[in-house]
């Protein structure tokens, strides 16, 4: 925790007649608070940055349209991209809004000259700011920086760099001029600003420069923080709200279908995608920020990321009705740990977040992570500025594309594509209400496929398992029987002889499957019941009770729900309707239902039951008296993710709807 103790304008010493120079580290968000609190102690009559000298006026507008992220770029013929990245917390940025703000006048002070060879100065996470103090940090990246060494060009720019310096300080003599440059500058900057240094053979002037406007997608691209980083930063900018709002107007929205309309319920209809990204805003905002010193304040990355998790896993909660682990939330925060020590980091971003939380759930928890931490609602699709998409590391400029090259690199090199699938969302609830223009509902088929194959699977596992049952091996003497039993010869290796197996025979196919996720015994988490009859001679009867798919609905006339538990019959078209069936009223639950169903419809001796605990022993008297057998297969022995995926069932109103709901899955 950084001492409130702190001197920040000490953190710029002064190394010439009025002049003070600030090592920093390129667009890094934790400099920026850095930079903002030198700033406002030393008061400074005007700030120069080490940005191009042909940029001067295009900084001044792209820092006027903030909150707006902006990209100043560059591309002359045959020449590397120059490109810049304006965000709220980049501590140029910051430095020349608050010149802007306080009248102040604000100079780009780097030569444009040619780079012949860049190469990356050794940087580390700026997160340690925090642990070793401002002052420590700036003099250990100094000294890293500044022992790796300066090529032709690099000293080239330092004298032009000092010989803008000496000019600005003749002309503006009132208070301290504040210098702002990379940490690998620092120390010859602050010699060469002493000695006689002629004008630089630099360009003047570049004609093609332009101002663009980030879409929103390409935020997660083109920042080395999240876009979530950048939005608390711009929070702390207008004031931190005085207490956080509810974890419910963070979350994800999720719309329901009752009394004939649609509805949000977790909140009002009036909640739109940019309401929640507000709250989702001021929630970690108001989590993460820490005191800096007296009136200045700072966000730590860490709490960020604590932040993100609870937003996401609620939202989790709320989509899917999956419940998350503590076991899960502390693999989370340990993966994506050592995924940035890897990467040489001290705490991890947006591509780790959404790695390690598809690692320890799904993608549906992926996405809500993804969704948290891109939050930043001040960013349209459209704007006063021509609007750039930008896709991994290339920007598209219309007729070409250029490779996309950093001006001033930094640790994570170049943006990645983070692995996450997109999910729709409608602003305006009554586009998908009208989808439900239909008389009936029918299923979505590549679902049933997946379903009836694994039915057919836990036929063949059942038949496995009772034959297993009836094995028997014995040691070679006469008959090789039906093979030799690598196992048990290998368990008597002692005894020197060989073993034998006799694979036993299982009277009778398997039938009917049964499988219950949740035996549902308060009756209150899955109350949908229905009974479905095959389409086709390749589908079976089905009866299932799920969560209520009104309460879900994820795209036009498109419902989602998930099984508490289901059973599959085969031949087709002969199920009656179970849950109405007078000859089960006496079950004593729901899986009780589905089971005696399945024993009475089942035309093969065995019927399969897959449940985390065993059927009673009434269900197996039941079945015996019928002359059937029920086999056990426990739910735990089985893929889990299998049975995740098996779980989701989308109810479609029409089979209008088959075609378009490949669009709307998650």
């Amino acid at each position: 925790m950084v001492p409130a103790t702190v001197d920040y304008g000490k953190l710029a010493p002064e190394v010439a007649d009025g002049v003070r120079l600030l090592p920093v580290v390129h667009d890094s968000a934790d400099m920026g608070a850095v930079v903002r609190a030198v700033i406002e102690t030393l008061q400074p009559c005007a700030i120069a940055l080490e940005l191009p000298t042909t940029f001067e006026k295009h900084v001044q507008r792209a820092v006027r349209r903030l909150p707006e992220i902006s990209l100043i770029l560059s591309v002359p013929e045959g020449e590397e991209a120059l490109v810049w990245t304006v965000t709220p917390a980049e501590p140029f940025a910051v430095a020349a809004r608050w010149a802007q703000e306080n009248d102040r006048p604000m100079f780009c002070i780097d030569p444009d000259i040619r780079y012949v060879e860049r190469h990356v100065d050794p940087v580390p996470d700026t997160h340690a700011i925090w642990t070793l103090g401002p002052a420590d940090f700036l003099s250990t990246i100094a000294e890293l920086c500044g022992d790796s060494g300066a090529s032709a060009d690099d000293r080239r720019r330092e004298q032009g760099m000092a010989y803008h310096i000496q000019t600005i300080r003749k002309k503006h003599t009132t208070g301290p001029v504040l210098v702002l440059v990379g940490a690998a500058h620092a120390h010859r900057l602050a010699e060469d600003i002493n000695s006689d240094v002629a004008q630089p053979l630099a360009r003047v002037r570049r004609t093609q420069i332009e101002v663009r406007h980030v879409h929103p997608d390409s935020l997660t691209a083109l920042l080395s923080d999240p876009p979530l980083v950048h939005a608390c930063y711009e929070t702390l900018h207008q004031g931190v709200p005085s207490e956080a709002p509810e974890i419910d107007e963070a979350s994800s929205q999720r719309i329901s279908l009752q009394r004939g309309h649609l509805q949000l319920i977790s909140r009002g209809a009036d909640a739109t995608p940019r309401e929640r990204r507000k709250a989702a805003v001021a929630y970690a905002c108001f989590h993460s920020v820490r005191d800096l010193a007296p009136g200045f304040s700072y966000l730590d990355r860490s709490a960020v990321a604590r932040a993100v998790w609870h937003i996401a896993t609620h939202s989790y909660q709320n989509q899917t009705l999956e419940t998350v682990a503590g076991w899960q939330k502390r693999l989370f925060f340990d993966y994506s740990r050592r995924q940035a020590r890897v990467q040489g980091r001290l705490l991890g971003g947006l591509y780790e977040w959404v790695v390690s939380a598809r690692g320890v759930a799904d993608d549906n928890l992926a996405w809500e992570v993804f969704a948290a931490s891109s939050a930043y609602p001040w960013q349209g699709e459209e704007s006063d500025a021509p609007v750039v998409r930008i896709d991994g590391d290339e920007l598209d400029l219309g007729t070409r594309k250029v490779r996309f090259r950093r001006r001033f690199f930094r640790v994570k090199k170049r943006p990645v594509r983070i692995p996450v699938r997109e999910r729709p969302e409608t602003d305006n609830p009554d586009e998908w209400l009208r989808g439900f223009n239909s008389d009936h509902i029918v299923s979505y088929p590549p679902e049933d496929i997946v379903l009836e194959d694994y039915g057919r699977f836990l036929q063949k596992k059942a038949v496995s398992i009772l034959s297993a049952e009836r094995s028997r091996s014995e040691p070679f003497s006469a008959s090789m029987l039906d093979g030799i039993d690598i196992r048990e010869t290998m368990r008597n290796v002692h005894d020197g002889r060989i073993y034998v197996q006799e694979r036993g025979r299982v009277k009778g196919e398997a039938g009917s499957v049964v499988v219950i996720f949740d035996p549902d015994v308060e009756g209150t988490r899955y109350p949908h019941m229905m009974t479905w009859l095959g389409e086709h001679d390749q589908e079976s009867d089905m009866a299932f009770y799920t969560t209520n798919p009104m309460n879900q609905i994820v795209g036009p006339g498109i419902m989602r729900a998930t099984y508490g538990g289901f059973m599959l019959s085969w031949p087709r078209m002969r199920l009656f309707d179970v849950w109405a069936d007078p000859d089960y009223r006496l079950a004593q639950s729901k899986p009780d239902v589905l089971l005696m169903a399945a024993v009475d419809y089942s035309v093969d001796t065995i019927v399969v039951h897959v449940a985390e605990k065993p059927p009673s022993s009434a269900m197996h008297t039941y079945a015996s008296r019928r002359g059937k057998k029920i086999t056990y297969i426990p739910l735990g022995s089985l893929s889990t993710l299998a049975l995740k995926k098996l779980r989701v069932v989308h109810i479609l109103s029409g089979p209008d709807k088959r075609s378009i709901v490949k669009d709307y899955l998650w």
